[in-house]
């Protein structure tokens, strides 16, 4: 069955790191979604209709107080919502569908649960945020790795830190692979996401691990998942993989 589109208008657009900006629309209908679930924008050009696909970056809870959505993307280069969406005035309207994704916190789980992420595969964690702390504070234990090329790539950053600082269930660790300078005081490290599964206490029994963002890290964090012992079931997995136009 086809999701419901809804006409968006962008109301503001900011940077979040060198390459990612963040756009908020304002939605018109009864739109709603779970954190972690991501929509498809509705792009006309050269005579065709082209989707794009984006995580929602803001909370449902915040989304309903004032039908704000909140969109990260990753700037490419001679993409064509890229181009757009740099460029375009406030006011630009597009239909959006959705939602879309499983890619969701889980209704009931007493393991760990780690979530790992590079570029805008942070943004539905982000989203997820007030649902992690309640999971933290009732004693289950959660922890979000960001992985990034350069420090300036890191995205909502401080967002996650407040929380780690104020919940101590929660942890925020940060892989960066092409800077060797870093602050393991502050938890971060050099290098790439999954090489920080082996740091971690994970029981392969009970722990679920979320991995979204680029499609090479997912492949190689599940490998190292699935040798570790984890079944199928508990790395759930969301790939961005970015048009060529």
């Amino acid at each position: 069955m086809p999701r419901p589109t809804y006409p968006v208008t962008l109301i503001n657009r900011h940077t979040l790191s060198s390459n990612t900006i963040q756009l908020d629309f304002q939605v018109d209908g009864e739109f709603d979604f779970i954190a972690g679930q991501f929509v498809q924008f509705m792009i006309d050009h050269d005579g065709k209709t082209h989707k794009r696909s984006y995580s929602i970056a803001n909370s449902p809870e915040a989304f309903r107080a004032d039908g704000h959505l909140e969109i990260a993307i990753s700037l490419v280069k001679g993409g064509l919502a890229s181009e757009l969406f740099s460029q375009a005035d406030l006011g630009l309207k597009l239909d959006m569908a959705g939602p879309f994704g499983i890619l969701t916190a889980p209704a009931d789980h007493s393991g760990q649960i780690v979530l790992a992420g590079t570029g805008t595969g942070l943004a539905p964690y982000r989203s997820m945020l007030p649902t992690l702390i309640s999971m933290a504070d009732n004693g289950i234990p959660v922890t979000v790795i960001m992985g990034v090329r350069h420090r300036s790539d890191l995205i909502y950053e401080q967002a996650f830190r407040d929380a780690a600082k104020q919940h101590s269930n929660l942890d925020y660790q940060v892989c960066i692979s092409r800077e060797t300078d870093v602050d393991e005081n502050i938890n971060e490290f050099n290098g790439y996401v999954q090489e920080r599964f082996e740091h971690l206490n994970l029981d392969t029994g009970s722990d679920l691990v979320y991995l979204c963002g680029n499609p090479n890290m997912i492949d190689d964090a599940a490998k190292v998942l699935l040798d570790m012992g984890f079944g199928v079931r508990q790395v759930k997995r969301e790939k961005y993989v970015y048009s060529g136009h």
